[in-house]
């Protein structure tokens, strides 16, 4: 009885000094009240959280503004901090004020939630309950709204739990493929259209024109079954019907083109202004003269109206076909698309496959030629499909995780840094040549074909600068005055010719940077073609003539070495026959002693030298 006296005073205490010091959102204040109270601390936190509960419902009880319960919330954020307090605080405060207000002061609170969301992933707040216990309070909101009337408002709550939890969170996402089956369009049939009919035929005085609206709602808006449910289309029957109305809803959109921007005021016909009133007194649209021109004001439906008195108004609406044909592009990456839940008998075709293929390009035209801003809409809508495959992925692979921890970045490095070690490390082979290694075997074997790889660059069979003669060649052959070539044939009055000619000049020929004594002077000198065509006629004339001299010099040489050459091929017998030939014919009848024929001979064999050798002390 006493411990539960002393905890309500503790209570009753710590709730005094919370509503006194809140605003301040400083917990020294009531810091300096729990210590001046005797007491262990698991008594003092426990008192302290039902302090910060207490003094929460006491501000609802008297319908305090939302910055006197956001401040509170702020004060236990700050005690939890320095431990005075549960960590899971915080979260239970912002639970029971969102549960007991209204959704019009639920949007301020979510404010000052949203804003703080690096307080909420502090790890002392995030590691505990705290993630599951906004996620169940985010739940709570979205439960409580309606999402055609609060969208923007549940559009920022989704965003928060985004931001709040990792990307590769389980929790929300869509692993098995479902589709939401509950989201059912209903629409009239055919017959209750055809009932109402020809009473608005005789009105209008159009009975043909409201066949073809009757037509064109059927069509549109029996695609909604197989937007909200694809896989339909893998059925035979099924994927004729949407064939046949998703071409003719192209063709509806193809013959009507938009020329300007509509939000789907009608302005074509006095008859639809009574359609216009109701419409915009329904849902709350300003009057078309109230809306400027060039206004940038979009309107957002989250679900369109499926009367068929508006269908006029939808048609004539861009909003309404780019929302009609994104569902389409989407539809159509899902059909053909690879996703890992689909079941075997869920393909298509190759016909199906070409058909949607060349109706995704038709689609992007019509965007692209859809205003405003046409083909700005359609790169984003690629875009966004382009992700949309990259998530699929993703799913299909069992959503592995973005980001690797320390440990799992040094494993997979450690065996890079190894190769790395071991790339371009010499190895002595027992011939004591240098083998490099370079980690591959094929690109080792490269590496090692020349021990040098400087000099096998620089190898005969790697240049490939032709020489001056066989460059000029043609040139030389044309300047010739018994060729009889006109000079607009020469190859010298070609600019490849003479681009690739002074090229190679400039690299090998002395002449180049040479100036011809007859010259004008740089100041005089005209550059352009005329002047290239001169200098290479002169070019190509010093060259010949420099060739004819070192053919005329070297045509002796060439001489003498055939000549020697055939003697060295010559045997000795042969030789001294021949020469006794020759004098034997001027007249000189005495035959040859063994002496002169063995001096005659050049060079003397081993034999004919040592028979010389003995022969000539003989003779003496």
């Amino acid at each position: 009885m006493a411990a539960t006296v002393v905890f309500d005073q503790l209570r009753d205490k710590f709730k005094g000094a919370i509503l006194a010091h809140h605003s301040s959102e400083s917990p020294e204040a009531v810091k300096a009240v729990v210590s001046e109270v005797n007491g262990s601390d698991p008594e003092k936190k426990l008192a302290l959280d039902q302090a910060f509960r207490d003094a929460t419902r006491s501000m609802l009880l008297n319908s305090r503004p939302a910055e006197d319960l956001t401040s509170v919330v702020t004060c236990a954020v700050n005690c939890a901090r320095h431990d005075m307090c549960g960590q899971v605080l915080p979260f239970t405060l912002l639970s029971d004020v969102l549960d007991c207000v209204t959704l019009d002061k639920c949007t301020d609170i979510f404010h000052y939630v949203d804003s703080h969301v690096d307080w909420w992933l502090e790890p002392r707040f995030y590691t505990t309950a705290g993630k599951n216990l906004l996620l169940r309070v985010c739940n709570n909101l979205l439960r409580r709204m309606s999402k055609p009337q609060n969208t923007v408002f549940c559009g920022r709550i989704q965003l928060f739990l985004a931001h709040l939890f990792p990307i590769t969170e389980k929790s929300a996402l869509n692993l098995t493929s479902q589709f939401n089956q509950d989201n059912v369009t209903d629409f009239k049939s055919a017959e209750e259209i055809e009932a109402t009919s020809p009473a608005n035929a005789m009105d209008t005085g159009d009975a043909s024109q409201s066949k073809i609206d009757g037509h064109v709602y059927q069509q549109l808006w029996s695609l909604q079954s197989f937007f909200a449910k694809p896989t339909d289309c893998y059925v035979p029957d099924k994927w004729i019907q949407f064939k046949g109305a998703v071409d003719h809803i192209l063709n509806v959109f193809v013959s009507h083109p938009l020329e300007s921007h509509s939000v789907g005021l009608a302005t074509s016909s006095a008859a639809s202004t009574n359609i216009d009133a109701a419409r915009d007194a329904l849902i709350g649209v300003a009057e078309p003269s109230s809306i400027p021109v060039g206004s940038e004001q979009q309107f957002y439906f989250p679900k369109y109206l499926t009367s068929e008195k508006l269908m006029d108004l939808e048609l004539n609406d861009s909003n309404f076909r780019r929302q009609v044909l994104v569902q389409m592009l989407i539809v159509s990456q899902y059909l053909t698309g690879t996703v890992k839940f689909k079941a075997q008998s869920q393909t298509l075709t190759d016909a199906q496959d070409l058909w949607i293929k060349d109706t995704t390009d038709r689609i992007y035209e019509i965007l692209k030629k859809m205003p405003p801003d046409g083909e700005g809409f359609t790169s984003y809508v690629q875009q966004m499909l382009q992700r949309e495959e990259q998530w699929v992925d993703w799913k299909n692979n069992s959503c592995p995780r973005f980001t690797r921890s320390r440990e799992e970045y040094r494993n997979i490095q450690a065996p890079g840094r190894e190769k790395r070690r071991a790339v371009a490390r010499p190895q002595y082979t027992p011939s004591k040549r240098i083998r490099w290694d370079m980690g591959s075997s094929e690109l080792t074997r490269v590496w090692n074909i020349n021990p040098d790889n400087l000099q096998a660059c620089t190898a005969t069979h790697r240049q490939f600068t032709p020489s001056l003669g066989s460059f000029f060649d043609e040139a030389i052959d044309q300047a010739d005055p018994e060729a009889m070539v006109e000079d607009q044939y020469k190859v010298i009055y070609e600019s490849r010719f003479q681009w690739r000619a002074l090229r190679l000049l400039s690299r090998h020929s002395p002449y180049f940077f040479v100036t011809p004594p007859n010259a004008k002077p740089a100041a005089n000198r005209a550059v352009g073609p005329e002047s290239i065509v001169a200098f290479l006629d002169q070019t190509v004339a010093q060259i010949s003539k420099d060739i004819n001299t070192e053919q005329q010099r070297q045509q002796p040489q060439q001489q003498q070495e055939s000549t020697a050459q055939q003697t060295s091929q010559t045997p000795v017998e042969e030789r001294g026959d021949t020469l006794q030939q020759e004098k034997q014919q001027e007249g000189d009848a005495e035959p040859m002693d063994e002496t002169e024929a063995a001096k005659s001979d050049s060079p003397p064999s081993a034999d004919g030298a040592a028979e010389s050798a003995s022969a000539v002390p003989a003779s003496s």
